[in-house]
């Protein structure tokens, strides 16, 4: 079979002759995305490209190419996942922690595990924690250094902010008591100076880059291959890929041959100059294949977890602090004067805390006209604190918000109280907004945020579409299916290439297991997309459209 590119609108279908296609699915439940003709029944693929949506009886009609009928299945078109962090293990043995991710071991927990671990003989140990251990101000190096005394040891919270070594990791990772904080991030010292083990922001992904920096090229194309299969099965055709785990140089050809659309966003980890981060360009083509690469994120601050997100007001639940940004004044229009000198590429920013939010919009404002901003198309990446006073300058800037459903997990704290609550107070009901924003008119993506384990888009919208800290922010179904779809073409620049089904459009969609429209809310992590084309050609199809993607190879 021929690839199909694919275009979505709902248009007039020209003479069978001139639109003979390759493909036809038909006597189904289309999902265009186009608001004055939502639904149709039948697709027409050609080259790669959607070549008509309208109803089954025209598109019959059309000679040639093959007729699939859709079992009046919903299609929709193929899900966009925004924000990721794919990558392989180090291979470190594992030391299992329980209650995860909420709220976590313990601190005795976790070091009764890592104790296990050391007892199984020599070798690197990793393991995975919640709050209860990042929130736990012991020195957890010598804490580590006695549960593990021979093994280098690396803790690491589910949320990827915080990190924890003992002394025999530190070692073994080249960092002495006088290493100097990293542009970006920092390491925790006791009062004598010396490192407590603990390292922050970039000073703790160079670290975690580090670990898996020596790996086989193989062993990052299986993992990105296992990734992008798992999101092919769920609808899933472009993938975001938030690079903090991999150089660039070593992330792409690693990425040669995803059977699906990958955009990848480099991380901005500078040596000195905040400038030098441009440096992990030099000799990347742009793109190969599926796989283009799209621009830098910076990591602005920290989360309201570990209370390191840079807030307006202090935290309500540690009087006096206000949380941290990790670059200077200085830095930061250091920062967007290199991202203007280089207009090819889309900057992204993690921003967290509404100071931080209000800070880098601001510093824009003063850095560029608000038309050369709305030309890049400014991503943030969670802004959980985009308050409502900022809307406005959010749009004149023309910046697209990039939220993670499971960021609004309630993660409730002993008393009961959801923590996004226990650390702000009744300025919590001003954060994580979702349906204000986008009545608002701010351009919005939903995405997972998800590392190790791959997250299901489907759960993703169930808890968008239930907001559990404020039901009332709740998108509808058809809000929630266009912030994976649209909303994710759109963060990328794309949505005049994909994002919808209409004519003209990459045939890039998805024929689910269940209408996601219609079943009730609890059921939506138990769809599967049945068939996921991608430039019209299958990159995932199993149950009655199997035998279709077996005639394709």
């Amino acid at each position: 079979m021929r690839a199909f590119l694919t275009a979505l609108a709902v248009v007039a279908l020209a003479p069978a002759a001139a639109l003979a296609a390759d493909l036809y699915l038909v006597n189904g439940k289309v999902f265009t995305g186009d608001d004055a003709r939502p639904f149709a029944s039948a697709v027409a693929i050609r080259d790669g490209k959607i070549a008509a949506v309208g109803d089954d009886a025209a598109v019959r009609a059309m000679a040639g190419g093959r007729a699939v009928d859709l079992g009046g299945r919903l299609v929709v078109p193929g899900l966009v996942e925004a924000h990721g962090h794919a990558g392989a293990s180090s291979g470190a043995r594992d030391a299992p922690m329980p209650n995860l991710p909420w709220p976590g071991p313990t601190p005795e927990e976790a070091l009764a595990a890592v104790s296990a671990a050391a007892s199984q003989g020599p070798g690197w140990i990793e393991a995975t924690i919640g709050p209860l251990v990042v929130n736990d101000h012991r020195d957890w190096r010598a804490a580590l250094d006695i549960a593990a005394p021979n093994n280098p040891v690396m803790i690491r919270p589910w949320w990827g902010h915080g990190t924890f070594m003992n002394s025999a990791a530190l070692k073994a990772l080249g960092v002495a008591d006088d290493a100097r904080d990293p542009l970006g991030g920092w390491y925790d010292r006791r009062p004598d100076g010396r490192l407590d083990g603990r390292a922050r922001e970039n000073a703790e992904w160079r670290l975690t880059r580090a670990r898996t920096a020596g790996l086989p090229v193989e062993t990052f194309a299986a993992a990105y291959r296992a990734t992008a299969g798992l999101y092919a099965g769920w609808g899933v055709t472009t993938y975001h890929q938030m690079l903090n785990n991999q150089a660039l140089a070593d992330a792409m050809p690693a990425l040669a041959g995803v059977p699906i659309k990958w955009r990848v966003y480099g991380w901005g980890m500078p040596e000195r100059r905040v400038e030098d981060a441009w440096s992990q360009f030099e000799g990347q083509a742009a793109g190969q294949g599926r796989v283009r690469i799209a621009g830098i994120k910076w990591v602005l601050d920290s989360t309201p977890i570990e209370r390191d997100a840079h807030m307006s007001v202090p935290y309500a639940d540690r009087p006096g602090w206000r949380g941290r940004s990790n670059y200077t004044d200085g830095q930061l229009r250091d920062m967007l004067r290199a991202i203007l000198a280089h207009p090819d590429q889309q900057p992204a920013f993690h921003v967290s805390g509404d100071g931080e939010l209000g800070r880098l919009l601001d510093a824009m404002e003063a850095a560029a006209p608000a038309a050369t901003w709305r030309a890049r198309r400014v991503r943030i990446e969670h802004a959980d604190g985009l308050v409502p006073a900022r809307f406005e300058q959010a749009k004149r800037l023309g910046v697209v918000v990039i939220q993670n459903p499971l960021h609004l997990d309630p993660m409730p704290d002993a008393k009961g109280v959801p923590l996004i609550v226990a650390r702000l107070g009744d300025r919590a009901r001003e954060f994580e907004l979702l349906k204000t924003l986008v009545a608002a008119g701010v351009p919005f993506a939903l995405g997972s945020d998800a590392g190790g384990p791959p997250s299901n888009p489907f759960l993703n919208m169930m808890i968008a579409i239930a907001s559990p800290n404020a039901p009332a922010e709740g998108l509808t179904r058809e809000q929630a299916l266009k912030a994976y779809t649209q909303g994710g073409a759109f963060a990328e620049g794309e949505e005049a290439l994909k994002g919808r089904i209409a004519t003209g459009m990459a045939a890039d969609l998805a024929v689910l297991s269940q209408d996601i429209l219609t079943v009730p809310l609890g059921a939506l992590p138990a769809t599967r997309s049945l068939l996921t084309l991608v430039d019209g050609a299958p990159a995932h199809a199993e149950g009655p459209f199997a035998a279709l993607a077996a005639a394709d190879r």
